[in-house]
């Protein structure tokens, strides 16, 4: 397992270097130049302009630039904002490199259990009204735009009881909405997949054995069923995670909350490239780090599974 976990990560380094080139030079090939965004108030300043391109090496040729960031990247600046006079980027991203993980494994920690808990109630009785009116809630979960759930939750909680504070970040109450509106599709997505493994479980020889050799209902259907269901669910729960981190990108913007996703958008309307690319390169890693994660939490939940030279 170590020397599979050891492969592993030596390939992501090569990943991560392939979407630093990407992220780079795509950037760059977007149209629209950052001084000029920059100097938005002082159009037709020439020396100001000139200055500026040098302080910020953008008057380099491009390999001299992409060999500049790369040192930059290695030091753990990455670089100076061009949004934020005088700011390093890891200053700009500081706080949103642990508001977007927090949101999303907030939702995540709920999600799960919600949804095994809906899935496997589901399951166990299936067909009657309450497996039907349970799928028929899930689909409208999952049918749901986030940005109308957080329009309809800010209006109903917040402007119509003021049970919740609109927007904004710094306390718990504010922690709810935001959660909320992540919790609800991942959840109903869990719920349905778990319910379809549930199904083709309960009908194996293994579960009838179980059941005739006088093994408790709940232990039957928590213990044996649920558990040879999870190493696709897991597969289903990694996704869902690297879903969470890109879906705050809606819910941050629209509550306020100061993660990488609003800054994201906020670097790319600005043409902050050395922000935006920071922030590529920082979802390409947990995506890959998440995946990595899954793998080897396969070999946890089913000892049969082994990771070889091959798989690695």
């Amino acid at each position: 397992m170590l020397h599979y976990a050891t492969r592993r990560l030596l390939g992501l380094t090569l990943v991560w270097a392939v979407a630093l080139i990407v992220t780079f030079f795509a950037v760059r090939a977007v149209p629209g130049d950052p001084i000029m965004v920059m100097l938005s108030d002082h159009a037709g300043d020439a020396a100001l302009e000139a200055r500026l391109r040098a302080d910020y090496g953008l008057d380099r040729p491009l390999p001299v630039q992409f060999l500049a960031y790369i040192g930059d990247v290695l030091n753990g600046t990455f670089g100076l904002s061009y949004r934020y006079v005088g700011s390093t980027v890891i200053d700009v991203i500081r706080d949103g490199m642990t508001i977007t993980p927090l949101l999303a494994l907030s939702a995540l920690f709920i999600a799960v259990p919600l949804g095994l808990f809906f899935g496997v109630f589901a399951a166990v009785r299936a067909g009657s009204w309450a497996d039907t009116g349970i799928i028929l809630l899930l689909v409208t979960f999952i049918s749901i735009p986030s940005f109308a759930l957080a329009a309809l939750l800010v209006w109903m909680l917040s402007l119509k009881l003021a049970l919740l504070p609109v927007a904004g970040w710094g306390s718990p109450t504010q922690l709810v909405l935001p959660v909320t509106v992540l919790v609800v599709g991942p959840m109903a997505v869990i719920a349905r997949l778990t319910r379809t493994y549930m199904l083709e479980v309960l009908d194996r020889d293994f579960v009838r054995t179980a059941r005739a050799k006088g093994v408790r209902e709940n232990r039957v259907i928590w213990r044996h069923a649920l558990g040879n269901t999870m190493v696709p669910i897991v597969t289903s729960i990694g996704l869902i995670f690297g879903g969470l981190l890109s879906g705050a990108f809606v819910v941050e913007t629209v509550f306020n909350i100061p993660g990488l996703g609003r800054i994201a958008i906020d670097s790319v309307l600005a043409r902050d490239y050395p922000v935006t690319m920071s922030i590529v390169l920082l979802f390409t890693v947990f995506y890959s780090l998440i995946n990595l994660c899954v793998d080897l939490i396969y070999a946890w939940l089913d000892p049969r599974i082994r990771f070889d030279e091959a798989s690695a």
